[in-house]
């Protein structure tokens, strides 16, 4: 089979492959990874290959993006020191944890290089099966706030770290300390700056954008450029598209006049396009990396499989201990610490064991091994690219199988006591949403533009008070939207009137 016509099989069966798991209750991803690692085992050499800047430059960007672009910044300022601040602390001592256990204990013998890259894949995570598994519902709200203020601060920690070693692979040395730190400092300064004004450029071309299809189209342009500028000048790449990101979501709609910038089709479409764009790509890295590994078990040298088995676990365990560990640090800072103010010392252990069981090891932990390039400068091969590669695969599958199937039982079990808070908010929100709408004259018209305005104006406020969270926020502001579209769409000239 040539590669084109492998392409067009693996995009027509993505779709039914997370079907199929759906309807056999398993975990799409392994059911996608063993679909790519059963392909890797037929006769032949493997169709395609990814390359390592292709895996960076395309696949990276829109996969972070897609992830900060639903949150706001509002989110980053409550929880900075049990999100942010800690994030970055236990994203560190993981990288420098990992590699140093690696190298000295589950694989001793192997490079710096490697060892640290394991360090960085170790330290990926994100909470997307926490939130499928429906666990949130049942953990204060601060919690997961919290939990995705840290894996923001997880992913600009990792790639930074990634970048300054694939560097050192690149140029045959490692940078001088002080050159280090001057490039690390200008990668993040200047990406917050570039992403900002790469946010702000987009946003001004979608509101002189056309239709919907063209708003989305626009927005499609962020990560991309933020991708390009941090390449070009030397910036974070994560910093740089996170900052993009974060720059649009807080524009969205005027704080001051309650109006959107964009459509209200646009608004729900997009929504859906970045979920779907998400799905599929990380569906597709995971069929990759399993198409990878057939490759990379000849490519193990001296290593044994089992001993790649070994290591995977011992990955695992030490990162969920050491979240363990951030995360009671966390249960005393506020706001978590007014969050569990009824909880004694047991209940807080357990509200950590909820965090660090919730962050699963995240795919971008397979983008990461398969951009690291597979020579050095001279031109000799990196010989433990087939071990990093098994290693990471088996680190990332076992926490998707061993976490993401008993997230909600872990949630249910450490019975906390505001629990449920999220549906509270929601409900009080709602309700102070329609006396606005009512303060300014809608009445009972739920679709007037004066009282949409002044809904809106109102859950800002909330959300800016944290007496809601971004998902809350979200999903009033989408109720809006659809009230709005579903007028629209009433009003147009031949639409049937509506129904009483």
């Amino acid at each position: 089979m040539g590669t084109i016509e492998f392409v067009a099989l693996l995009l027509a069966g993505i779709g039914p492959l997370l079907a199929l798991a759906h309807f056999l209750k398993l975990p799409a991803t392994v059911l996608l990874f063993g679909a790519g690692l059963a392909a890797g085992f037929l006769p032949g050499s493997a169709p395609i290959r990814v390359d390592p800047d292709l895996a960076i430059g395309l696949f990276l960007p829109p996969v972070i993006y897609a992830a900060a672009v639903r949150i706001t910044p509002h989110l980053l300022r409550h929880l900075l020191l049990p999100g942010v601040i800690v994030g970055v602390a236990v994203s560190l001592l993981t990288v420098l944890g990992v590699a140093a256990l690696s190298r000295y204990v589950l694989l001793p013998g192997i490079t710096w290089t490697a060892a640290l890259l394991l360090g960085v894949v170790a330290a990926l995570f994100d909470t997307r099966l926490f939130q499928e598994a429906k666990g949130a519902p049942h953990v204060p709200r601060a919690l997961t706030d919290a939990l995705k203020a840290r894996e923001m601060a997880s992913r600009v920690v990792a790639l930074t770290a990634l970048a300054l070693v694939t560097g050192a692979m690149r140029e045959g040395a490692a940078p001088e300390v002080t050159e280090a730190a001057l490039e690390v400092a200008w990668a993040l300064a200047g990406g917050a700056a570039a992403g900002f004004i790469i946010g702000r450029g987009v946003l001004w071309l979608r509101d002189r954008a056309g239709p919907a299809p063209v708003e989305i189209a626009v927005s499609l342009a962020a990560p991309y450029l933020g991708a390009l500028a941090a390449r070009g000048v030397g910036l974070s790449l994560a910093v740089t598209i996170i900052a993009a990101a974060l720059a649009v979501s807080a524009a969205r709609v005027d704080r001051e006049t309650g109006e959107a910038r964009t459509s209200a089709e646009a608004r729900i479409s997009a929504m859906a396009f970045w979920e779907e764009v998400s799905l599929l790509l990380s569906s597709l890295l995971f069929f990759l990396a399993g198409l990878a590994v057939p490759e990379a078990l000849t490519g193990l040298g001296g290593w044994h499989t089992w001993q790649a088995g070994v290591a995977a676990a011992g990955i695992l365990a030490t990162v969920i201990a050491l979240g363990w560990l951030g995360s009671l640090v966390s249960t005393h800072l506020p706001p978590l610490a007014a969050a569990l103010a009824g909880e004694d010392a047991a209940g807080r252990a357990a509200a950590a064991g909820v965090m660090a069981w919730a962050s699963t090891r995240s795919v971008l932990g397979l983008v990461v091994v398969l951009s690291v390039p597979q020579a050095w400068p001279d031109g000799t091969p990196f010989a433990e690219g087939g071990l990093l590669l098994v290693v990471v695969a088996l680190v990332v599958l076992g926490s998707v199988c061993l976490q993401g199937l008993t997230l909600h039982r872990a949630a249910r079990a450490a019975a906390l006591q505001n629990g449920g808070d999220t549906e509270r908010e929601e409900t009080r929100a709602r309700t102070l949403a329609a006396e606005a709408r009512e303060s300014a004259g809608a009445g009972d018209d739920v679709a007037d533009a004066a009282g949409l305005a002044a809904e809106r104006r109102a859950l800002l406020d909330l959300r800016e008070r944290d007496e809601i969270g971004d998902e809350g926020l979200r999903t009033l502001l989408r109720e809006g939207d659809l009230r709005k579209r579903a007028a629209e769409g009433d009003a147009e000239p031949g639409a049937p009137p509506p129904q009483p």
